[in-house]
């Protein structure tokens, strides 16, 4: 892969410090990661979007239910297995179950994105590598279908795929002869979730409560930027290297004008605070926001501002694509964030890792790639390219004088803290629950 410009922007490498400071101080570090995971585990898996603009790295989303397992490096997938199966065992310990032998996924129910049945068909095998049993579940049979009859697939490369339709009785969940020990949800229930599911007495993993219909990036950010400001004071270094300045707001609706000066008044203190503390970094460049839906995924409900005045000049198309989101849910909330530009490159194009992890262990990912797309733009959107990221890319950038990965060094820790927040974010709406 190509790395990232040592000189965007400022004197120093983020990378550099970080990895010296993270290898300084690795015994209390992994007492830390240790106190948090304790406190509140990250979630069986989930994938984060990183930006590295040279002078700061940070996440920039968590996905809960992450797809793209297609993406990730097939010498990756190979490994990972032991470290699926290690998790599953642990989660079911913590829950009081018995070791699990038969998973069942329930995904999103719906045949038109050929690349999401490919992400099936490679986490299904990563299970199934794993030593356990699984079956594809499918919620919801189509009109004039037999309810009880499995469903084929097939893949964006041909391959093929049969879900079988669930069925709920007494709180236990089967799919045709198929009993489950778990259910591994791959589905973000973006427009509320079945509440049969409240009732089935097998472990649901992740929690079927966390969607997209619940779930907030500003709240993610907030627990982020806590664990970050800790971090960064074990390693003794400004915390400002790995947080990202965010600002929920709502309720909104551009396409009626309600909130958008509120929005507006959170960019300006946001590019206030963001050109402080450029001065203050010696970062030579025009700060900018990142306004996105609060609930989203699929890079959808997206805009860029340099200035809090774009918020009051938005044309109607400008408007529309801010006022709705993925199965067109209206967006009613949305987080103002500081813009990190990318300085990765690949082959000249702007590019970002997307890191995937299993509990706290990372098992591949890939750079994100888009040549219609600036650096400071949203990369996931119309037009983007995935491109390979092993663990052994990320292991290959030594640092002179340790030998030691920096990108696995520094990528992975920022990854695991956003899978931490993302395990703090799943403690709270379980204690929310009556």
């Amino acid at each position: 892969m190509s790395t990232p410009r040592a000189d965007a922007g400022m004197g120093i490498d983020a990378k550099t410090l970080l990895a010296q400071r993270i290898r300084l101080k690795r015994a209390e570090l992994a007492a830390w990661h240790d106190e948090q995971l304790h406190r509140a585990p990250p979630p069986f898996y989930c994938s984060i979007d990183l930006r590295d603009a040279g002078y700061k790295i940070a996440p920039v989303d968590s996905n809960l239910y992450p797809a793209g397992f297609n993406n990730i490096c097939p010498e990756d997938l190979r490994t990972a297995g032991p470290i699926v199966r290690a998790e599953l065992e642990s989660i079911a310990r913590r829950l009081g179950h018995g070791q699990p032998r038969r998973v069942l996924i329930l995904p999103e129910s719906h045949t038109q994105n050929l690349y999401y049945l490919e992400n099936l068909h490679y986490l299904s095998q990563i299970i199934a590598d794993s030593g356990l049993e699984v079956r594809l579940g499918w919620y919801g049979a189509a009109e004039g279908t037999d309810p009880k009859a499995p469903i084929a697939l097939t893949s964006a490369t041909g391959k093929q795929l049969q879900a079988f339709p669930l069925e709920i009785r007494a709180g236990v969940v089967s799919a045709g002869d198929f009993v489950p020990d778990v259910l591994l949800l791959n589905n973000d229930f973006s427009g509320g979730y079945p509440e049969a599911l409240d009732a089935v007495t097998q472990p649901i993993i992740p929690s079927h409560t966390l969607g997209w219909h619940s779930r907030r990036k500003s709240e993610h950010f907030a627990f982020y930027n806590e664990l970050a400001a800790e971090f960064a004071a074990i390693l003794e270094v400004d915390p400002w290297f790995i947080q990202i300045d965010t600002e929920e707001v709502a309720p909104v609706n551009f396409n009626d004008e309600q909130g958008i000066d509120e929005v507006a008044a959170a960019a300006e203190r946001i590019l206030s605070r963001t050109r402080q503390a450029y001065e203050a970094h010696k970062v030579a460049r025009k700060p900018f926001v990142f306004i996105k839906n609060n609930a989203g995924t699929y890079g959808m409900g997206i805009m860029v501002a340099h200035a809090s005045e774009e918020l009051h000049q938005l044309n109607r198309r400008a408007k529309n694509k801010m006022s709705v989101g993925k199965n067109r849910m209206l967006i009613q909330s949305v987080a103002v964030q500081e813009g990190i530009p990318t300085a990765t490159l690949v082959d000249r194009l702007p590019a970002e890792p997307v890191i995937y992890l299993v509990g706290g262990e990372l098992i591949g990912g890939f750079l994100r790639t888009n040549p219609e797309r600036g650096e400071e733009e949203n990369l996931n959107s119309q037009g983007m390219v995935f491109r390979k990221l092993c663990m052994s890319d990320l292991r290959a950038i030594e640092e002179p004088a340790s030998g030691e990965p920096v990108l696995e060094l520094v990528y992975g820790a920022i990854a695991r803290i956003s899978a931490l927040a993302t395990g703090r974010e799943l403690a709270r709406h379980a204690s929310l629950r009556p």
